[in-house]
């Protein structure tokens, strides 16, 4: 990049540009982020789309720095941005740079976050398309004085592709239309990448394998099915709708959602307890606080069987209720 454009701060394509897909833009105007979150996911665009990469191992320090604030702040806001699946950490490991991806299928990201029927919505009205060909007329005959060579010599267009409209998008204005008036439109046809948006949309309950609820879910399946090979195999979307729930609502975090599942499969008691996220969600703080403390001796295990009986019982009651 030319030294100059640098120390004046004037943006031009020709010293560089980062290619990104118009859903990802129309879903960062609507997201619900804050400033530093915002900023979080312009700058992992820039080191992975404007280098043509999926990922990139980036340092706390780097974010800090591009966003302007503190490594303390800016790991808040990494912890809340993964939380909320708008990007992804794919590897961490103490003492070496963690590698970090944007999450470019927005059904993933958190529901509350994102109104997803909002921005289809947005996406068949033609909020995101540019001024129909009739805004040039218009203005013409009110007598801004526009001539068809400025048309042609300062907006840069052809009349095939007059305002960045195509031909198959294109509104169609009514001849009719006094000068002066509102153009009266008809709906635009849908281009190729609204109906991706409009398929995607109808998918969002559907979590893919790379999810990380689906993961997890998988997980405790996989550890399930070491110590019960009968087990019959569950529906792992509706396992992954109840970890969405475990992740988003009861704001578990992964790394120790994944640690009590290793937990509660391990032990000779919780294994044949814990054999659905429904029951993993019930029992968590108890596993999660034992997991946390030391195993108790044989010698002391009379009250453990007793406090187990009793959650034998409880369990029991509820599954006759149910």
């Amino acid at each position: 990049m030319p030294k100059g454009d640098r120390e004046s701060f004037k943006a031009d394509c020709e010293d560089g540009f980062t290619r990104i897909a118009n859903l990802i833009l129309e879903a960062l105007s609507m997201v619900k982020l804050n400033g530093t979150q915002t900023g979080i996911c312009l700058f992992l665009l820039r080191r992975t789309y404007g280098w043509n990469r999926s990922e990139d191992a980036i340092s706390r320090e780097d974010f800090a720095a591009a966003c302007g604030t503190s490594k303390t702040y800016i790991s808040r806001q990494l912890s809340e941005l993964l939380h909320k699946n708008i990007i992804r950490r794919l590897s961490y490991e103490p003492g070496k740079t963690s590698v970090y991806a944007f999450n470019s299928n927005i059904a993933d990201w958190d529901k509350a976050s994102i109104n997803l029927q909002a921005l289809s919505a947005n996406a068949q009205q033609g909020l995101y398309e540019c001024a129909s060909e009739g805004w040039y007329d218009q203005t013409k005959e009110a007598g801004y004085g526009v001539s068809d060579q400025t048309r042609v010599n300062d907006w840069g267009v052809s009349d095939q592709t007059r305002y960045g409209v195509s031909d198959q998008i294109r509104y169609e204005v009514s001849d009719q239309t006094p000068p002066n008036q509102p153009q009266t439109t008809t709906a635009p046809m849908i281009a190729p990448a609204l109906k991706t948006v409009i398929k995607t949309i109808k998918e969002k309950e559907i979590y893919s394998p790379d999810t990380l609820q689906y993961q997890l879910s998988e997980l405790l399946l996989l550890k399930i099915l070491e110590h019960l090979p009968g087990y019959k195999k569950p529906d792992l979307q509706k396992w992954a709708q109840s970890m969405d729930l475990l992740l988003r609502l009861d704001k578990r975090h992964p790394e120790e959602v994944k640690a009590v599942i290793i937990f509660a499969q391990g032990d000779p008691f919780w294994r044949s307890i814990i054999l659905s996220v429904d029951n993993l969600r019930k029992q968590y703080d108890r596993l999660n606080i034992q997991r946390s403390q030391p195993r108790a001796s044989p010698a002391s295990t009379e009250n453990q069987k007793k406090q187990r009986a009793i959650a034998n019982d409880t369990d029991e009651y509820e599954r006759f209720f149910q």
